[in-house]
């Protein structure tokens, strides 16, 4: 598929879901503009309206479409995070979490909620940097997957948050738990790891 200015008016014509100028470029290039008001100018991190459809690539990470992939990956010792925000959350004072939904995970994921999010906020950075050096054990190289579900730009802004944070091999698997489910593989009910988590539980 060409790039050049046909290619957009034919993009724009002939498949009506791809009505905004982000989504117009990502179906014409396969990239991203940061001239788009959903993204932010400096970072390129998406801002809001974070269920649509992805790019092909991430910026800091290596693509994995392929669940039996990850679950080899798994196997090998890489860590799972699942990135699904909690919009609405609250965090109790032993800081576990309130969420207002459960969702359904990968095995042996651990759940970092909200750290997707294009700016994310001072405590939810806090913690995942907290996070992570605990679950890696402070290896940088360890292998880390992210996903959430299809569609999911939590997950692409989140590669780039733990790929900043000197991680250097880091994953991304946009197809999610839609994916994993789709292909009849095993799941188990989400719990977020606690604010001050001293021990990096990834089983219920």
């Amino acid at each position: 598929m060409g790039t050049g200015p046909g290619c957009c008016h034919a993009g724009v014509m002939g498949i009506a879901r791809f009505a905004t100028a982000s989504l117009i470029f990502l179906l014409c290039a396969g990239g991203v503009s940061r001239a788009d008001p959903l993204f932010d100018p400096t970072t390129g991190l998406r801002m809001s309206a974070y269920r649509a459809p992805v790019p092909p690539t991430v910026p800091g990470g290596q693509v994995v479409t392929d669940p039996a992939r990850v679950a080899r990956l798994a196997d090998s010792g890489a860590l799972l995070i699942d990135v699904m925000g909690a919009a609405g959350y609250r965090i109790r004072d032993d800081g576990t979490w309130i969420t207002a939904e459960s969702h359904q995970t990968l095995p042996g994921a651990i759940w970092l909620p909200e750290i997707g999010r294009g700016r994310q906020e001072p405590a939810i950075a806090a913690y995942m940097h907290q996070a992570l050096q605990m679950c890696s054990e402070g290896r940088k190289d360890r292998p880390i997957v992210i996903f959430c579900l299809s569609d999911c730009w939590m997950s692409w802004n989140a590669v780039q948050h733990v790929a900043a944070a000197g991680y250097s091999r880091v994953f991304w698997f946009p197809g999610g738990t839609d994916m994993w489910q789709l292909m009849d593989m095993p799941t188990r009910t989400a719990v977020p790891l606690p604010f001050g988590a001293r021990h990096c539980a990834t089983r219920n």
